[in-house]
């Protein structure tokens, strides 16, 4: 038997193509549950993807939603990316870019499996993205070398932040699933560490905020104050003088 041509990727892209082409699956969301209880926010964004698929002649199979708060992941997304590398939809239609991604890091990401697994990606808003792998918006690109820079400058924060826990003597390594890293946080804070080496560590542990995104200072005062708004006194610990952001 001769075997298939072409590489896996092009066979699941003629697949894709074969089963869902023109079809797409909507993603919208909203940052409160307030509005997505109030259903104004929602079925504003329902309505412009509705009309951006009658415009473009595409089938919108369904529309997936995530009503996000500090404590919810993007469980609808992950559904939606899952369904379209299964063949079920060409791509995803979404209101704006920035209602797609987490963060810029996490965006990038998806523009670049979109290229390379010939999803598609389409903006009501903003207009095709990609389209079956193929790059639309000239902008993207900037996006994906910004985002670049970014991984770099965390890469080497994180390596920074090991470095300094390792001379404080702090214990490296994932801890125990029950431990709270806000506790954590805290009592790192007392000892005298800066928001900004507690985020290194904790990233360099490989923990992600709920939302998956990186721990930055800002997050980590946060978890502090929400714990023990004494843990962060102005100055800061040890004679150090730290900002609430330092």
């Amino acid at each position: 038997m001769a075997r298939p041509r072409g590489t896996r990727k092009d066979r699941e892209r003629k697949a894709r193509l074969l089963n869902g082409a023109g079809r797409f699956i909507g993603y919208i969301r909203v940052s409160t549950a307030d509005q997505g209880a109030s259903g104004h926010s929602l079925a504003g964004q329902v309505a412009r993807l509705q009309e951006a698929a009658k415009r473009e002649g595409l089938e919108l199979l369904e529309v997936v939603q995530d009503v996000e708060s500090g404590a919810k992941q993007r469980d609808g997304l992950e559904e939606v990316w899952r369904r379209v590398l299964a063949g079920e939809a060409e791509g995803v239609l979404f209101p704006k870019l920035d209602r797609l991604g987490r963060s810029q890091l996490h965006l990038a990401s998806l523009v670049e499996q979109a290229r390379d697994r010939g999803i598609s990606l389409l903006s009501s808003d903003e207009g095709w993205q990609v389209c079956q792998g193929d790059l639309r918006n000239e902008a993207l690109p900037f996006l994906i070398a910004l985002a670049q820079v970014e991984r770099e400058r965390i890469s080497r924060r994180t390596k920074e932040g090991l470095a300094a826990a390792r001379a404080k003597g702090v214990r490296l390594g994932r801890p125990a699933e029950n431990v709270d890293l806000a506790d954590r946080a805290t009592d790192l804070r007392r000892q005298g560490n800066t928001l900004q080496e507690i985020a290194d560590l904790f990233n360099a542990e490989g923990h992600r905020t709920k939302r998956g995104s990186a721990y930055q200072t800002v997050t980590v005062y946060r978890m502090i104050n929400r714990t023990d708004p004494g843990a962060n006194p102005e100055g800061g610990y040890g004679g150090k003088v730290v900002a609430a952001a330092a």
